[in-house]
């Protein structure tokens, strides 16, 4: 095998960079160290039911997701939300109750205290945090809101963003929009209340689309980009080691079924996770990657279920609902995807996610699969509020071990570190994946077309 452009790493991020440089004429060869592709996306249609094994969707914002299923020609195969999708619930204080949409709903929530929801909305009035100094969830929210609101509120969304901690994770980086919120207007609820406005005003636009995903599930897009690939992809091969040569490029040594080979490349796209990134380059650039070995990632258990409906008496219409972590159950929530979208369980039938794991329950994802199966039932029945255990006629436990990056306080610093040191010591490397600037399906793509454009800006077509 040899190539001009090596790319390692087929998720989303790798996949569309290899697929934008092959569209650029480039000679371009994907190696993926497992033998499956896609990353944490993809679908799983079974006996009539369809489930995700990562993301669920897409918000309407996701312009570079957008513009890659345009390439892809996937445009028509683009399906919306219900229309209630944006009805969640918490299961909180032994009850589902309903999380707030507007400030109207906030102050009739059943969730805040008169004292917490009084101090929530003294927020407008409460000083900026100092500029120079990265504040985590946890402070920030607690300074803007006060600490019930942050202890129920922004845990779960915390734990639906990232199944973290949000005494670790940093405002800027994990919650970029929230930060701003605060530097532009000196308030969340103020610049919620103009973001409220613009999308009112733009309500015509793309960008201000509501959640959608596509007919036949997100895993259609990492899919086509394989098909078009083709022997462009090499499964089962890792990169072991990485050599700049004397005269320029690079000297890859790849693992192959079982066998060691050397090829030579030009440059390198490094769409792996941040452990693996470091240890390929700590030989050349020790500095960079003594900064990427400081990135901690999270595991995560997704339960994929299929029910006749009679086993659910008590689903409530909606997204789906989150779990609070002072109530004490291992389950973060469950997302109703037959809800979201047509064609996901056959008449009759519901189709579930479950999630497991996270920061803070790290050792959930060694569970034996019978028991954690008796766990998420026993978990959802008591937050439906049913003494009978639902029996799913479809069961799947899918584990992801260290694919949820965590944005901690100091992220996008030590990224633009990264990038820097990089950049000096081993030029001919590019890095992209979901812990480089944003963890969404959005932010891959946009950071595997960045990716492949810095490429093409060094490496000419051939």
């Amino acid at each position: 095998m040899s190539g001009r452009v090596l790319v390692a790493g087929a998720g989303v991020s790798g996949l569309t960079a290899a697929w934008d440089l092959m569209q650029a004429g480039v000679d371009v060869t994907l190696v993926e160290a497992t033998d499956r592709t896609g990353g944490v996306i993809g679908t799983w249609d079974v006996d009539g039911y369809r489930f995700e094994n990562g993301p669920a969707a897409v918000q309407g914002d996701a312009l570079a997701f957008r513009s890659l299923v345009q390439d892809l020609g996937l445009e028509s195969e683009i399906v919306r939300a219900s229309a209630d999708h944006r009805e969640r619930h918490l299961y909180y204080k032994g009850s589902m109750k309903k999380l707030p949409r507007t400030f109207r709903d906030f102050f009739t929530s059943k969730l805040f205290t008169p004292r917490q929801k009084i101090r929530a909305m003294l927020e407008p009035w409460v000083r900026a945090g100092h500029p120079d100094r990265e504040e985590s969830v946890a402070e920030f929210f607690g300074r803007r809101v006060g600490r019930g609101v942050t202890m129920t509120w922004v845990d779960v969304i915390v734990s639906g963003v990232y199944a973290g901690n949000p005494n670790r994770l940093g405002i800027r980086s994990a919650f970029p929009e929230l930060a701003e919120m605060e530097e532009k207007h000196g308030s969340i609820i103020k610049g919620m209340k103009y973001l409220e406005r613009t999308r009112r005003r733009d309500s015509g636009r793309v960008g201000a689309s509501p959640l959608w995903s596509l007919r036949g599930g997100l895993g259609v897009v990492t899919q086509k980009m394989v098909e078009d690939l083709g022997d462009r992809i090499q499964c089962n091969s890792s990169v072991r080691k990485v050599v700049r040569r004397p005269e320029g490029g690079l000297q890859i040594g790849l693992t192959s079924d079982g066998r060691d080979e050397l090829v030579d490349a030009d440059r390198l796209i490094l769409a792996v996770n941040a452990a693996t990134a470091s240890i390929l380059l700590a030989p050349t650039a020790p500095e960079a990657a003594d900064l990427m070995f400081e990135v901690e990632s999270s595991p995560l258990v997704v339960a994929q279920a299929g029910f006749d409906c009679g086993q659910l008496p008590g689903l409530r219409n909606g997204y789906g609902y989150l779990v609070p972590r002072c109530t004490r159950l291992r389950t973060l929530g469950w997302i109703f995807e037959s809800h979201l979208f047509p064609e996901r369980a056959p008449e009759g039938k519901v189709a579930m996610r479950g999630f497991l794991g996270g920061v803070l329950d790290p050792l959930a994802i060694d569970l034996p699969d019978d028991l954690m199966r008796h766990l998420l039932m026993g978990e959802l029945a008591l937050t439906l509020g049913q003494r009978k255990l639902p029996v799913p006629e479809v069961f799947r436990i899918v584990r992801w071990k260290n694919r949820l990056p965590q944005y901690n306080v100091g992220h996008l610093r030590r990224m633009d570190a990264v990038r820097r040191l990089l950049g000096a010591a081993m030029p001919e490397v590019v890095l992209a994946g979901n812990w480089i600037a944003g963890i969404s399906v959005d932010a891959c793509v946009k950071r595997g077309r960045e990716a492949a454009r810095e490429v093409l800006d060094a490496v000419p077509a051939v």
